[in-house]
């Protein structure tokens, strides 16, 4: 029977992976390093891009922000992390430096040849250069493991199974792909004419089932007008991240062709239906939610989650699996609800703000988001109860939460980068869902 526990050697990877990454990170970044030696090798990146592909259309000032050392220090701390001879650890992360050198001399020399169209420069640099060098690291680093293990699903000492048979691997892929993808073109729809006038249509339906419901309610353009306020139905409203999750299930479990082109073809209402019953929190009664817009800008978020759980329940369990995800959503929704104030009141208890603006609640709810996603994932997928493995996961989700708001207030008070909010939602679903992944990962069958 399952039960969710952690494994030695996986975690063991898992934290090797972060530390060796942090210490490379940490080491790269340096005073004295970056000026005598990531500069300088940045500096010469560019005269090698120039030369290679051509002068910039302007100039261009090759900085420290294009040495791409985040990238190599995550790309070194999976390679060292991984348990190979040293040998071919050292030999794998010089690889994957030449790997990531030429990638980014190239980026810098098609981002100087970019450079007088400000609006392709921006894509370039901010969204296709980056999905590019996530890709080209996540396959290079997988490739390497493949070649120094040819089976790296089994453990060396005892010959057996850490993955769990049925892990939906292809969906896991798919949704990698789709989700670079969706992030790649975001320039295209968050100013797209047509995707505001879909926009538009949503606020308008939304309004005909409001005034359904006996809400007042009206819209003009792509502005829903109610008694609760007026609300602006952008196209970043509708451009859900679970578009491209929605693509990466069909991708996976439509097998035929013609069976893919109708839930291609279903898409547009599916999701013009999601953004219209959105916006039917307005006809909520004020005594049941006192802020509209934040369900409204959370709802998606909630929704994956609720999709998440039961997912999770119906991998785990086939009979049992509605009952068990419903019960685990109403357990994790209430231990969020009831966690709120208190995860609330830390920050102010040590005087400490969220270092970006934070209108829609999405970081000041994510402690108590995540703590409630945990506690129902662990509810769907445990078929034996274990305490102290939920207790366990439980501290670990806890340190990551608060590494990770360490970290966000480290970088944001020296650097100008803050999150988008999208980012912030990612990560709401996704660091309890990879705590729980971990655990499934590293479970032994025999105990």
């Amino acid at each position: 029977m399952l039960q969710l526990r952690f494994r030695s050697p996986a975690r063991r990877f898992v934290f090797a992976a972060i530390a060796y990454s942090l210490g490379v990170f940490g080491v790269l970044k340096l005073t004295w390093v970056e000026i005598h030696a990531v500069l300088p090798f940045t500096q010469w990146q560019g005269r090698v891009a120039e030369g290679a592909i051509g002068a910039p259309a302007l100039p261009i000032d090759v900085t420290l922000a294009c040495s791409g050392v985040d990238a190599f220090a995550l790309c070194a701390g999976a390679i060292l992390a991984y348990p190979a001879s040293w040998r071919q650890r050292l030999g794998g992360t010089a690889i994957g430096f030449a790997l990531i050198l030429t990638l980014n001399s190239i980026r810098i020399g098609t981002l100087g040849r970019a450079a007088a169209s400000p609006r392709l420069f921006e894509t370039l640099h901010v969204y296709v250069w980056p999905a590019v060098l996530i890709l080209a690291i996540a396959g290079y680093v997988f490739g390497w493991m493949q070649r120094v293990n040819p089976h790296p699903l089994v453990t060396a000492d005892r010959d057996r199974e850490v993955v769990p048979p049925g892990v939906p691997f292809a969906l896991m892929a798919w949704a990698v792909v789709f989700v670079i993808l969706f992030v790649a073109a975001s320039p295209l729809y968050l100013h797209s004419t047509t995707v505001l006038a879909a926009a538009a249509l949503i606020a308008r339906g939304a309004a005909t089932a409001l005034s359904a419901f006996g809400i007042a309610a009206a819209a003009h353009g792509n502005l829903l007008w109610t008694s609760k306020g007026v609300f602006e139905v952008t196209q970043e409203c509708i451009a859900t991240p679970l578009v491209p999750l929605y693509f990466a299930a069909v991708m996976t479990y439509c097998t035929q062709w013609r069976r893919r082109v109708l839930a291609v073809v279903a898409a547009a209402p599916l999701f013009a239906g999601l953004g219209i019953a959105r916006l039917l929190v307005m006809a909520l009664p004020a005594a049941l939610v006192g802020s509209p817009l934040f369900l409204i800008h959370a709802f998606y978020q909630l929704l994956l989650a609720v999709l998440v759980v039961f997912g999770a329940a119906v991998w785990q369990r086939r009979a049992t699996a509605w009952r068990v995800a419903a019960i685990g959503c109403l357990c994790g929704a209430a231990l969020a609800y009831l966690l709120g104030p208190a995860y609330a009141a830390v920050p102010a208890l040590f005087a400490i703000d969220i270092p970006f603006n934070d209108a829609q609640g999405a970081m000041a709810s994510l402690p108590s988001f995540q703590t409630g996603l945990y506690v129902a994932l662990s509810i769907a997928t445990m078929t034996v109860f274990d305490w102290r493995a939920l207790i366990t996961g439980l501290g670990r989700l806890v340190a990551v939460q608060a590494a990770a708001f360490g970290v966000l207030v480290a970088v944001s008070r020296h650097s100008d980068l803050t999150p988008h909010i999208r980012d912030v939602r990612a990560w709401a679903i996704a660091a309890p869902l990879a705590i729980i992944v971990i655990g499934l990962v590293a479970h032994d069958p025999r105990d």
